[in-house]
């Protein structure tokens, strides 16, 4: 049996992306310039962000029974993702995006049928999990769910990266157990109750974070750039410039290009200035996923 290079657990979700020049106040009703619909969800982009840089991947999560979940499905089939531990339960996620001129956005989730995924159902893949190269995780599923599936991982020989997105408390015990962790700078406040609103602070957070997995730490900064942090060396990553129109995924399209570049031997600095162009060129794009790059477009 063949297994996949990546396997990501976690969340699909479909998006509705609202083109607007600004937020509506309290009790205003405003009108949006146009609509834009897709795949989304953290741990959907991700996998499909793997795929189309050319890794096998599998894809764990639960879509909704309605005309959502068959999209989602079909957005994972078409990028060769395999798709057979998507289970279909209840109603698919949704991600509603306010989209500004700037390329900023505001976003709303309604959890669905990420939420239903139990530890029952990662058994049935444990198989997958425990021969993969790398396995990634969010904090778009139930956190008993990732902390299990941390577990099921840590005895095997696959590197766990962790994008502690949307930020959440994780166990002491289950976060040592992480290779890799990527957070940006509002998730790495959290974790370390500090401030995080330069690059010496985001150094320092980086560093502390550091201490508490077992191999490095990818601090993103948007257009700043990004640290990384191993062994004794916390260095500044710049990020690529570029005019950003929509940085949807932006987050996700990083860390899929992040993972190829490791899986490709390069080092945790070379993976980041990758992963770096990977995602401008994802925000220079209207779209979620189906804007990320592919292998044969960065040539």
């Amino acid at each position: 049996m063949e297994f996949p290079q990546v396997v990501v657990v976690g969340s699909l979700n479909y998006d509705l992306v609202l083109k607007q020049d600004r937020l509506p106040y309290k009790g205003e009703t405003y009108t949006a310039d146009d609509l834009i619909q897709g795949p989304g969800g953290k741990g959907a982009n991700q996998a499909v962000q793997c795929a189309k840089l050319g890794l096998s991947t599998a894809m764990i999560g639960k879509v909704g029974e309605d005309r959502f979940g068959e999209a989602l499905l079909g957005t994972l089939r078409a990028v060769g993702i395999n798709d057979e531990g998507v289970k279909r339960q209840g109603t698919t996620g949704l991600g509603v995006v306010h989209l500004l001129p700037d390329g900023d956005y505001y976003s709303t989730l309604l959890k669905g049928a990420n939420h239903l995924l139990t530890e029952s159902d990662i058994d049935e893949q444990k198989n997958f999990i425990q021969n993969c190269e790398f396995l990634l995780l969010q904090q778009e599923v139930p956190d008993h769910v990732v902390e299990y599936v941390i577990d099921i991982a840590e005895s095997s020989n696959c590197q766990i990266v962790l994008n502690n997105a949307p930020a959440r408390s994780i166990k002491e015990d289950s976060l040592k157990k992480v290779d890799i962790l990527v957070v940006n700078e509002t998730e790495a406040a959290y974790m370390e109750n500090a401030s995080v609103d330069s690059i010496d602070e985001a150094k320092v957070a980086a560093s502390n974070l550091l201490k508490r997995v077992q191999k490095a730490v990818i601090l993103t900064l948007g257009e700043k750039g990004a640290i990384v942090a191993q062994g004794t060396s916390v260095i500044h990553v710049p990020a690529k410039k570029v005019t950003a129109v929509d940085a949807t995924g932006a987050g996700d399209s990083y860390i899929g290009a992040l993972v190829f570049s490791l899986n490709e031997g390069k080092s945790y600095e070379e993976a980041a200035i990758f992963a770096s162009e990977i995602s401008a060129k994802t925000v220079s794009q209207y779209g979620g996923s189906d804007s990320f790059p592919t292998h044969n477009t960065m040539v």
